[in-house]
């Protein structure tokens, strides 16, 4: 009987499962080191260890970083790219533009496909979709004769024009097959339905980099759950918010770039709700990595375009901002000055206190060092950490610093704090939103540890810590739905006379849009549907997405209050032109209601420390107490310096905040000295 719904994250140090027990009501959570070598072995031995019989399970929704470590550390596929003749040297020459125009050391990207691999085909659509030359069958066999004894296994086609007229990228998929079944094949009009041809050939090249990966790796997932008895699909979480099934994964793995750190935005938006928090900044630290998103009124905050690594991307993403910045984060030296990250332990050999071998000291080494961690407390003391191996891998900096040990220490977290701050600043204040009116969600292995300290250094009041913060990302793809978005590109000033091509437009992508939620085995009544269409002002570069009004005088006016509040300006009088429209489509899934306690509130007389110990705070050795999570109740208040721990995570609090447990288990932290 399926009884189970089970959420996985995978991280760079960490894998994080929840499952969810319907009959109970309950979850449970399991934390274990990744397996970079094969992921899939993490993911086992994660479910293995918590659920006997994978036919319980009935709902398994999965973020993976396959495809994004292949892109960041350049281990992707041979990729060979077909373009249109005469416009081979488009990917390479994409933008003039400089996006850190004072840098003396800016370096545009290495492409992802060398020119060589670039392939001409003679065929031609023009602007408005007719076609000028059909494709020359005998050349095309030739350019596909040279990619099969060049090696590739991917191909990305990107055609001129494709996103008005697709048929063409069509027939050479179909050539494709059944010449060289073995390739993978990404077509620019399924991958980015949109114009500008460098965004889009860039997009579809990034999509048939991490194709081959992201395929063979959920394959092998499939097969190896399925025969260990797992009954059902296995769904995949999307950059987008959504999730989506592995079969369409396999088809659009550029969606799964972002799929675990999306994960804690979703939740966030749960936790939103649940707490009336509407603005959050959400932070998730983990062993590797430091990542940062908005919740606003409500909303995640999506973007239709993003960079990664300098290269554009023309698909739905939820906006986040990623710097190497993480519990597993070296120190080290240089010019005589104390740096922190990018670069990470991971979990293979990890933070000198693992005891596998590293030697480097790490932002785990220096919380350990000062105290913040409890030695047999890791993991809910599964994992036992060596004090003496940080305290000499934190030494060895120290000594080449000519400092003491505790102020080193102090410093690697100091430094650690304001890069993370700095990371918040991009997306905030560089915005011109200011962080003071959010309040900080705090979750991932290492994100309770320093959310207080973070928070300090922006001003901010307010700071949640959720009741499963440690694999809250887990626990957020557990509170989403089946999403696709599907874009066409119409440009016009914005008449009346339009509305009538648009909505037929509208008509059309909301049945290709049914279609794939249908093969995803979601139900009409479940499926719904939303229109929104990117605006500007007549001889603008960048546009504004607002929901869809029938009237059009409507559109305009929500447009120029969305115009105002974006950029502080808008006019009123000025001429506006449409330039993509936009679907998104939703499958509603069954959700687990989140219980609240109706237990009478506790009062802060029955918080009861576990133990005290010594923990350094700026430099000062204070006796703190050390509290279990599993013993704080709804209505319990206490003030820092406190330690809490968690199986999942630690939290720390310095002094001059105040903790209150809400009726969820949540920490709400405020500033308030007592």
């Amino acid at each position: 009987m399926s009884q189970y719904q089970l959420g996985i994250d995978i991280g760079g140090t960490f894998t994080d499962l929840v499952l969810y027990d319907k009959s109970g009501g309950s979850y449970k959570t399991e934390k274990i080191l990744t397996t970079p070598k094969n992921l899939a072995d993490g993911v086992l031995e994660g479910m293995q260890n918590l659920v006997g019989d994978f036919k319980t399970i009935d709902y398994f929704v999965h973020g993976t970083t396959a495809g994004l470590n292949a892109f960041l550390e350049r281990k992707g596929s041979d990729v060979a790219l077909i373009v249109t003749k005469g416009f081979r040297d488009v990917y390479e020459i994409g933008r003039a533009n400089r996006p850190d125009m004072y840098s003396i050391k800016y370096r545009k990207p290495e492409p992802l496909v060398k020119r060589r691999n670039i392939f001409e085909v003679e065929e031609r659509v023009l602007a408005d979709g007719s076609v000028e030359t059909a494709i020359d069958e005998a050349q095309l066999n030739e350019v596909l004769d040279r990619i099969v004894q060049k090696g590739f296994n991917s191909v990305s086609v990107s055609l001129l024009h494709a996103y008005k007229n697709p048929d063409h990228e069509i027939a050479i998929r179909e050539v494709i097959k059944n010449r060289a079944p073995q390739l993978s094949v990404s077509l620019s009009h399924e991958i980015a339905r949109e114009w500008r041809e460098y965004e889009r050939t860039s997009t579809t090249v990034i999509n048939g980099y991490v194709a081959p990966i992201v395929e063979n790796y959920l394959s092998s997932l499939e097969e190896r759950t399925e025969s260990a008895g797992l009954v059902g699909d296995l769904y995949i979480m999307q950059s987008n918010g959504g999730v989506m099934t592995s079969r369409v994964a396999k088809q659009m793995p550029i969606q799964t770039l972002l799929s675990g750190p999306v994960g804690g935005a979703v939740g966030s938006i749960t936790l939103g709700n649940l707490t009336q928090y509407k603005n959050l900044i959400c932070v998730d630290m983990g062993g590797t990595s430091f990542d940062v998103s908005l919740v606003i009124d409500g909303e995640p905050d999506v973007t239709s375009e993003t960079s990664l690594e300098g290269f554009p991307i023309l698909t739905p993403m939820v906006n986040i901002h990623t710097i190497g910045a993480g519990g597993g984060s070296i120190a080290w030296i240089e010019g005589g000055g104390l740096r922190v990250g990018p670069k990470s332990a991971g979990s293979d050999p990890g933070p000198a206190c693992y005891g596998k071998g590293g030697t480097q000291a790490t932002v785990t080494d220096a919380n350990l060092v000062l105290g913040r961690l409890i030695e047999d407390g890791f993991l809910g003391g599964n994992m036992i950490l060596d004090k003496d191996a940080a305290f000499k891998a934190v030494k060895e900096i120290a000594d080449r610093l000519g400092l003491g040990v505790l102020e080193t220490a102090e410093g690697i977290c100091d430094i650690a704090n304001a890069k993370m701050a700095d990371a918040i600043r991009t997306l905030t204040v560089s915005k011109g939103i200011d962080p003071r009116d959010f309040a900080l969600v705090a979750f991932g292995g290492a994100g309770p540890m320093h959310a207080v300290l973070i928070a300090d250094l922006l001003g901010i009041q307010k700071i949640l810590v959720p009741s499963v913060a440690g694999t809250f990302s887990a626990w957020g793809m557990l509170q989403t739905d089946i999403r696709h978005d599907a874009v066409r590109t119409f440009v016009s000033a914005l008449q009346d006379e339009d509305m009538t091509k648009i909505d037929a437009l509208y008509q059309e992508m909301e049945e290709e849009t049914k279609t794939i939620l249908s093969q995803q085995r979601v139900k009409k009544e479940n499926m719904s549907l939303q229109r929104s269409i990117d605006l500007r002002y007549m001889g603008q570069e960048y546009t504004v997405n607002v929901p869809f009004q029938s009237d059009n005088g409507r559109v305009m006016d929500l447009f120029h209050q969305m115009h105002g509040k974006i950029y502080g300006h808008s006019n009123q009088e000025g001429a506006v032109e449409a330039v993509n429209i936009r679907i998104t489509g939703y499958g509603k899934l069954e959700k687990n209601d989140v219980e609240e306690s109706n237990n009478t509130p506790k009062t802060a007389t029955d918080v009861i420390p576990k133990t005290n110990k010594q923990v350094i705070w700026n430099g000062t050795e204070i006796n703190t107490p050390v509290l279990m999570s599993e013993h704080l109740q709804y209505g319990h208040r206490f003030y820092g310096p406190a330690i809490i721990e968690d199986p999942s995570t630690t939290t720390v609090v310095p002094y001059g905040y105040r903790v209150e447990v809400d009726r969820l288990g949540n920490l709400e932290i405020t500033k308030e000295e007592r």
